[in-house]
């Protein structure tokens, strides 16, 4: 399988929140984002899972907070 199916999930709003460690943009923890090149496929795939991509409520909701 194609290692670049998982283009990052930033949403250009790179905001980490203080209390959850995670950007309030994508979602993500630091060490995610800063190893994000150099994880593989399936870790790529836990993380995209996690977040929820592709489902539109959790993006809108993290939308939202990153725009208060």
């Amino acid at each position: 399988m194609n290692e670049n199916l998982f283009v990052s999930p930033c949403i250009g709003i790179c905001t980490i929140d203080q209390n959850t460690q995670q950007c309030i943009g994508c979602g993500r923890t630091l060490e995610e984002i800063s190893k994000w090149t150099q994880l593989s496929h399936v870790e790529k795939m836990i993380v995209m899972k996690r977040l929820g991509y592709g489902k539109r409520k959790k993006r809108k909701r993290l939308q939202k907070k990153a725009m208060k």
